[in-house]
This record gives structure tokens, C-alpha cells and sequence, in this order.
């Protein structure tokens, strides 16, 4: 919306001064206010009268009084610098991370590592800042960044597209995921590919990326990427888990979401396998002040 629909010389300087002779009632006393010498003032206020093409102020009266048509007119000017000096504090809050928020959105196993210890230290320094989190899998996330749904995202692999950037933040090493009462959580020796029950595996979706990555591995044997039992997501499997419903392979950090004490974690000697996080951010835009604040804080 324009304020001025003509081109016109009229600015904040001009209705701040304005709005300041009528609140003063006094030309001198008004320059003292803004700072200004009155030859200066009366400058600001002849150039303000001729763009209206009508006097706002009568000059005669004392204290000196608003014309009628000033009078109009003033009201609306007070109404736009109160709308610009909340505008400007609004936005100078946001700068300064003072109001705002964040929207990340992140895979599940990364919520606990790195993202809640980031969260932690982000709402500690700036408790103004509101933190919107949108856990899903690597390829929506992505999406929900490209498209500035998401400020940013903490994903694996399974995204591809020209409009973002990634950078790699951590890595951690696929292993066994089992109860605690489980023959291969009990056991002292090393454990390998050969000693996994393929009808112990609970698998994931074959759209997740963790899915993915265990069928495009060469080290896996194709019985170990299917499974009796099939889930949607990482805490479904884990939870199963924890229940001694079955067993997982899955990356380290992905086994630690649930934080259950009936879990295990075990290396597999012959797995070499390692799923990558990325931090995904727009190529061709700018981060918010908060956002670009928050990324900070996994480096």
C-alpha cells in the first residue's frame, strides 16, 4: 500500500516535526526538542505546507494551533509514525534476536545428537527466539527446505537437488541394534554378518534413507536388508526393540533415540558402513538472523 500516492518531497522528518510544533505549541521549544535551530524548523514546515498546498499550522494563535485541515492531517501522521516505530522496534528485535523463531526440521536420529544439545544453548542465550522442530525422513525434509518451509534441516542422505547446500556436521558407524537379553548383546566375541537370524531383522521402509543406504551397501548380504517385521520409523523399530521383538541394523546415533536402558548397540566387525549428516540449506537465499544464529552452535 502506498502511503503517498503522488511524488512527493514529504518524509518522517517532516511528521515528526509536524506532530512535535502541535505537541509543544511553540516553534523554539520544538527545535529544542528535535535538536534542530528554528530557522531549520520553519523550513521543514514551509516545505510540509507547500507539498499539502494548505497551512497546517495557524501562526497567529498562541500557543500556536493546528489549522483545521492540519488538525486532519496530523492524526493520520501520528498514526504512520506509530506504525513505523512499532515496525522498526519489531523488526530491530528480530535482528537482534531479541523476538522470532526458528523452523528446523531434522530425521529423528538427529534430534538427540546434535540438535537438542544445540537447542539447549540457543533458547539459553536467546529465550525470545521460538524453536519449531519437523522431524520426517532425508527426502521431505529437503523438500520442506527448498520450498522455505524449513529454515533449514539436519538430514541423511537421500535428497537431491541443485537449490540446496549441504554440509557434512557428523557421521557414526552402522552396527547391530538387539535387547540387552539378546544372544548377541550377551556375547564377549566380535560380532559378524554371518551371526545375524535374517528373521530376527526388523527393516525399515525401502523409501527411507537408512533403508537405502543398507541395500546399496556391497558388504550386506541381501537377506539382511529384508525382514520379517517392517516399520516406518526409527522409533517404531526401536521401540519393537526394546521389547525384545527383534533386532536392527542401524547407525549408532539412530539407536540412542529412544534413550532406553534396554537397548544395546554392537559393532559389526564386517559391516563397514557409515551414514553421513548434513546440514541442508537454501543455495539461492538468505537466512533469518535467528536461523543463521542457531547453525552456529553445531560448529
Amino acid at each position: 500500500m502506498k502511503i503517498f500516492p503522488e511524488n512527493t518531497n514529504i518524509g518522517l522528518r517532516h511528521l515528526r516535526a509536524a506532530l512535535t510544533v502541535m505537541d509543544e505549541g511553540s516553534f523554539s521549544r520544538a527545535a529544542l526538542l528535535l535538536g534542530v535551530v528554528p530557522s531549520a524548523l520553519t523550513e521543514t514546515i514551509r516545505t510540509l505546507e507547500a507539498e499539502c498546498r494548505t497551512a497546517i499550522f495557524d501562526r497567529k494563535s498562541r500557543p500556536i494551533r493546528a489549522t483545521e485541515a492540519g488538525q486532519e492531517f496530523l492524526e493520520g501522521a501520528r498514526d504512520i509514525l506509530a506504525r513505523f516505530e512499532l515496525s522498526l522496534a519489531n523488526v530491530r528485535q528480530v535482528g537482534g534476536l531479541k523476538r522470532g523463531r526458528v523452523l528446523i526440521g531434522a530425521a529423528p536420529s538427529a534430534v538427540l545428537t546434535p540438535l537438542s544439545q544445540a537447542i539447549i544453548k540457543f533458547r539459553s542465550d536467546h529465550p525470545g527466539i521460538d524453536v519449531i522442530v519437523h522431524d520426517d525422513v532425508a527426502e521431505r525434509l529437503a523438500s520442506l527446505v527448498v520450498d522455505e518451509t524449513l529454515d533449514f534441516a539436519l538430514a541423511g542422505p537421500g535428497f537431491k537437488s541443485a537449490e540446496l547446500h549441504e554440509e557434512k556436521i557428523s557421521e557414526d558407524k552402522f552396527g547391530l541394534v538387539c535387547h540387552k537379553s539378546h544372544r548377541l548383546a550377551q556375547s564377549s566375541a566380535s560380532v559378524l554378518l554371518s551371526d545375524i537370524d535374517p528373521d530376527d531383522l526388523i527393516v525399515l521402509d525401502g523409501q527411507a534413507g537408512i533403508a537405502r543406504m543398507l541395500a546399496d551397501c556391497p558388504d550386506l548380504p541381501q537377506q539382511l536388508t529384508v525382514g520379517r517385521i517392517q516399520t516406518f520409523s526409527t522409533i517404531a523399530q526401536l521401540t519393537l526393540i526394546s521389547r525384545n521383538a527383534g533386532i536392527a541394523l542401524l547407525p549408532q546415533q539412530a539407536a540412542n533415540v529412544i534413550q532406553s536402558d534396554e537397548i544395546v548397540f554392537r559393532e559389526i566387525a564386517d559391516l563397514h558402513l557409515v551414514r553421513s549428516l548434513y546440514l541442508l540449506t537454501r543455495t539461492r537465499s538468505t537466512l533469518p538472523p535467528a536461523a543463521k544464529r542457531f547453525i552456529a552452535y553445531f560448529t
